[in-house]
């Protein structure tokens, strides 16, 4: 009997933040950004746990205080699609946040930021399959 097995998916990425500065992490994932605040269960509210929901249903970002810092240098990152890439890009330059310019794919503008507590993001608008336009210029 062949049985199809599900692939995982996605349920929730976790970033970290400084103990104390959950004031910073609202004004950037929900001012900045426009995520939405989400309640937290009552059994992790002493945690300091701040949740947000996504454009996803279902898959949440999950903001958690830390005591040991992002490093400064990391590159893992976790990616958000954007409808309108230079207006997101120009409301991280209002909010003060330094963009870093990726190298370009066919059909994908894109750029990184990193949040205020170093958390690296990729911004990424979908204009068309890259993959079949990058085939198609060979």
């Amino acid at each position: 009997m062949n049985v199809q097995r599900v692939p995982p998916k996605f349920q929730h990425v976790t970033i970290t933040f400084p103990l104390g500065q959950e004031a910073r992490v609202r004004s950037f994932y929900a001012g900045t950004l426009g995520f939405r605040e989400k309640p937290i269960p009552k059994v992790v509210k002493p945690l300091g746990w701040i949740w947000f929901n996504t454009g996803v249903p279902g898959v949440e970002l999950h903001c958690v205080p830390d005591e040991q810092s992002v490093p400064p240098d990391t590159r893992h990152h976790f990616c958000l699609e954007v409808d309108d890439i230079e207006r997101q890009r120009t409301a991280l330059i209002d909010s003060g946040t330094k963009l870093i310019e990726a190298r370009a794919l066919p059909l994908r503008p894109r750029f990184f930021a990193r949040d205020p507590f170093n958390n690296l993001i990729e911004f990424v608008q979908i204009q068309g399959d890259y993959i079949a336009a990058g085939e198609a210029a060979e």
